[in-house]
């Protein structure tokens, strides 16, 4: 004789609910957050047929717009300045000096520059141009 049913209940979570919350909560932060731009230095850059990609990470990249600003690794300086900022240790003068120069940058100051990285003992120079690679 059975006084009591001895079947035990099915206990579990449902992950349905947890789930569709979760989705919830992704397009929320997706819809909701800020998009910022990145500001870039616009340089016009000479075209070549023949040209190679290198990686950027950890190197001295110098931009010259104009006869007179200079950018150092994004940070803007005056050609007067240059000299200092290059002598600095804190760049390696092993890897590869990237040199993006506008078009319309005179022969002076490039020359000139190039002297302020020989003076500092830097090995190799890479001139940036657009090309087909």
């Amino acid at each position: 004789m059975k006084l009591f049913n001895t079947t035990k209940r099915k206990t579990g979570i449902n992950l349905t609910a947890l789930v569709d919350v979760l989705f919830l909560l992704i397009i929320f932060f997706s819809v909701s957050t800020r998009f910022t731009n990145q500001q870039a230095i616009q340089v016009d850059l000479p075209q070549t047929e023949n040209s190679n990609t290198i990686s950027t990470t950890e190197k001295l990249i110098i931009i010259m717009r104009d006869e007179n600003e200079v950018f150092i690794n994004g940070a803007l300086f005056n050609w007067k300045v240059v000299n200092s900022e290059i002598e600095k240790s804190k760049y390696d003068r092993t890897q590869r000096v990237i040199l993006n120069i506008d078009k319309k940058i005179t022969h002076g100051k490039v020359v000139g520059l190039l002297d302020l990285l020989k003076t500092h003992q830097y090995k190799t120079v890479v001139f940036g141009t657009y090309g087909d690679s």
